[in-house]
């Protein structure tokens, strides 16, 4: 057994020996195949991704505006019913608890709807930016030859050569 070990480590060494003596250097350097971009630099800071923020931002005031109202309306009845709970009949004051917890219910329903909208909206704008960058990412690669490119954000090392997201944000800011 540790004979069979052995003759195998002999055989690898040989075989890594003989790979670099006579393989060219370029074909191991595979490194220089592949390239990394920062697509949440490359989305964050083209003019599409400037544009879509914009958008999300102004959608994002408009429904906190209509939520801000809803959420007064809500204190108003409490401060009411806080305050003149205690001259109200019971009729007018079960009244006044039920248009409580429906203002409740109505804020809690318009809140989860707010949430959906911006989610779905967001979805939308990202995707089209995404797919653009995508696009342009697969045009560069073919284009300068890298076999591979990955997102940086997973990358534990490499060389700022091999590095595109400048370029990625230089097109997407062209188109």
């Amino acid at each position: 057994m540790k004979r069979t070990i052995l003759n195998l480590s002999i055989a690898a060494g040989l075989i890594l020996t003989a790979m670099a003596v006579f393989i060219p250097g370029n074909v191991l350097a595979a490194g220089s195949d592949i390239a990394v971009v920062n697509m949440q630099r490359v989305i964050s800071a083209s003019n599409q991704g400037k544009a879509a923020q914009s958008e999300l931002k102004s959608l994002i005031e408009k429904y906190n505006a209509k939520l801000l109202a809803m959420k007064k309306k809500i204190m108003q009845v409490q401060a009411d019913l806080k305050n003149n709970g205690s001259i109200m009949s019971a009729d007018e004051k079960a009244k006044k608890t039920k248009e409580f917890e429906t203002e409740i219910s109505n804020f809690s329903s318009e809140e989860k709807h707010v949430q959906g909208v911006m989610s779905q909206k967001r979805f939308e704008l990202l995707k089209g930016i995404v797919n653009k960058a995508t696009s342009i990412v697969s045009s560069i690669a073919k284009k300068d030859g890298y076999i591979i490119v990955i997102d940086s954000r997973g990358v534990v090392y490499k060389t700022g050569s091999i590095n595109i997201t400048d370029k990625v944000l230089s097109e997407m800011n062209s188109k």
